[in-house]
């Protein structure tokens, strides 16, 4: 039993070890960011009307303001690949999702669904957030009058609280009091958990419905959603918690009951003498 014990134990604590996540870096405190004077940035270099704005000059000083915030974050730098201006503004703001996910020690989330683009464009016509499908757990993004990928993600990762200062006033529509549920909801669902079931869904347009054309220029989504997996990581670490459970009972019974063949072995040689 004692051995039968020791191997459940030594699966048990390995099963543990594998199936325990990366912690994420994650930030504490956050709070809005404020570019210096005189350092580039992305509203004074991205006036045109023109969207998305491709302007050379606006990229660079989007660029600009993301380092600036991953520095105050002590994180990696964003190095963009060869031929990222070449990829859609939907291709580029899924790199730029997984790269806030990688540098955070978060796994990526690579594959995307026809489902989840469906609901993506869906809702970047319309502009408002995509749908979660009623079968998935995950979460979703929406941005309208923003000049490209790179100024989103900013926004949603570094400006999505109460006091951005940059513009004079909030951009994240569902934070418009200190404390509202809605403050760094965006950063929230890029940097939300994910399994080997979870997918991703992007869109951009200019063409949104005559309603919603009055009041914006373009339209960006993200959904990021997935069935939960019946044997994920959650559901491994239980399973390796009760067999660790088992296996520590089995061991206390063995003791038990080797120190009860001790006790009557005693006795009988006690009787002899």
């Amino acid at each position: 039993m004692i051995t039968v014990a020791l191997v459940l134990l030594v699966i048990a604590a390995s099963s543990l070890y594998l199936s325990s996540p990366r912690q994420p870096q994650l930030a504490t405190n956050l709070h809005d960011l404020t570019i210096p004077s005189g350092d580039p940035n992305w509203e004074s270099a991205c006036r045109s009307a023109q969207v998305p704005n491709t302007a050379p000059s606006c990229e660079r000083a989007a660029l600009f303001d993301l380092n600036f915030a991953r520095r105050s974050e002590g994180l990696a730098l964003l190095n963009l690949p060869r031929g990222f201006f070449e990829r859609s503004q939907a291709n580029q703001l899924h790199y730029l999702v997984n790269n806030e996910r990688a540098i955070r020690n978060l796994p990526t989330v690579p594959d995307s669904s026809a489902q989840l683009e469906r609901l993506a464009r869906q809702a970047a016509y319309q502009a408002r957030d995509p749908s979660i499908p009623p079968s998935m757990a995950g979460g979703s993004d929406w941005a309208g009058n923003f000049p490209n990928a790179l100024v989103v993600d900013f926004m949603w990762m570094y400006e999505d609280g109460f006091h951005y200062t940059n513009g004079g006033g909030g951009s994240n529509l569902d934070c418009q009091t200190p404390k509202a549920s809605g403050c760094w909801g965006h950063r929230d669902v890029i940097l939300e958990d994910a399994s080997t079931n979870t997918h991703y869904g992007t869109a951009f347009t200019t063409r949104l419905i005559p309603s919603q054309a009055l009041t914006y220029a373009d339209s960006y989504t993200l959904i990021l959603a997935g069935a939960p997996a019946p044997f994920g990581v959650a559901n491994a670490r239980l399973l390796a918690r009760s067999i660790a459970v088992i296996a520590l009972v089995m061991i206390a019974a063995a003791a038990v009951v080797s120190l009860l063949r001790r006790g009557r072995g005693s006795r009988r040689n006690y009787k002899s003498q």
